[in-house]
């Protein structure tokens, strides 16, 4: 005789109890996603209000992943990134596993894209095996994964080392003495990533400036300067560009003639001022930038003979300078 033996169906509350319980038991042994555990996937993610959201960066790894977030090794992995907005997006993500910092900044034209490589590098993390096998039908390719390393903050695009730089420069400017003054000089300085400082040091090329009366009677100007020069890249374009301070100091040297009482002197010269530089890298170390000032002088002589009336010359309120320089960087 023969006997057969019938597996009972359970009530489907029952059923749906013990899936719900098995569910609960797998996710606690993994740690789930963002929760505060110290075992296990924990994962912090910060970006603008348009950018994909936390729960879906999370759906996307579990997916890469086959839905199991489960790391292949015993020990926690943590994850945090942070999106900035563009119009190139950047993210930056750094992870902890096995007591090992690693850092990693994406730049991608969509916030969307970058959180699919940012789910992508940390899928790669938690198991290379199933996302290889989920990207063999699409044929995708993926980039490797975050390589455990002490944190290095100079990997950052925006905290590169300070440097050293050393220039030779031309200058054309206005207003410090009769005529165009033309000079040439040198210059050193310090650079960081969006900004420069340079100290520069100018000798006017012209001896025969020449301002006279109706008389006859003349004075001849040179000019030798200082000036101390900051400038800050706004970041914008793709060229370095920013607004410009300036202080500027020296000497004029007036030599007065054509008049039985002539005069020689050294006037001082002060100035505050500022402008606008642009900057174009030329190779690894050099250079080119073109800065262009306002100038105010703070001291105004008038520039006179004892014996007779009538000013020979006085620097308007109000000069400019334009500037060219080539600087190597150390």
């Amino acid at each position: 005789m023969q006997s057969s033996v019938r597996r009972r169906r359970l009530p489907p509350p029952i059923a749906l109890s013990i899936v719900v319980a098995l569910c609960g038991a797998s996710l606690g042994a993994a740690g789930q996603v963002g929760d505060g555990s110290s075992e296990g996937f924990r994962f912090v993610w910060t970006a603008p209000a348009e950018c994909p959201s936390q729960d879906q960066v999370e759906s996307e790894i579990a997916r890469l992943v086959g839905g199991d977030l489960r790391l292949r090794q015993a020990s926690a992995l943590r994850a945090e990134v942070t999106v900035s907005g563009g119009p190139i997006w950047s993210a930056d993500l750094t992870t902890e596993q096995a007591g090992q910092k690693g850092y990693r900044n994406i730049a991608a034209p969509s916030c969307q894209a970058a959180a699919d490589a940012i789910a992508l590098i940390i899928a790669l993390s938690i198991d290379p095996n199933a996302v290889a096998a989920s990207d063999q039908g699409t044929g995708a390719s993926a980039p490797p994964p975050v390589v455990p390393q002490a944190p290095r903050h100079e990997e950052r695009h925006d905290e590169r080392p300070l440097r050293i730089v050393a220039s030779v420069h031309g200058q054309g400017r206005l207003g410090a003495s009769p005529a165009a003054d033309l000079g040439v000089g040198v210059g050193i300085g310090l650079a960081g990533a969006r900004w420069r400082t340079d100290l520069r040091w100018t000798y006017g090329l012209r001896h025969d400036q020449v301002a006279s009366l109706s008389s006859g009677a003349a004075g001849r100007f040179n000019l030798a300067t200082g000036s101390l020069t900051g400038c800050m890249d706004a970041g914008l374009v793709a060229v370095a560009l920013g607004p410009c301070a300036v202080v500027e100091a020296g000497r004029a040297s007036v030599t007065g003639y054509g008049a039985t009482a002539g005069f020689s002197r050294d006037v001082p010269w002060v100035a505050l001022g500022g402008g606008a530089f642009s900057s174009l890298p030329l190779s690894k170390h050099l250079r080119a930038s073109m800065e262009l000032d306002v100038l105010l002088p703070l001291y105004r002589p008038d520039y006179v003979f004892a014996d007779m009336p009538g000013v020979v010359f006085k620097a308007p309120a109000v000069g400019a300078r334009a500037l060219f320089d080539v600087s190597w960087e150390f």
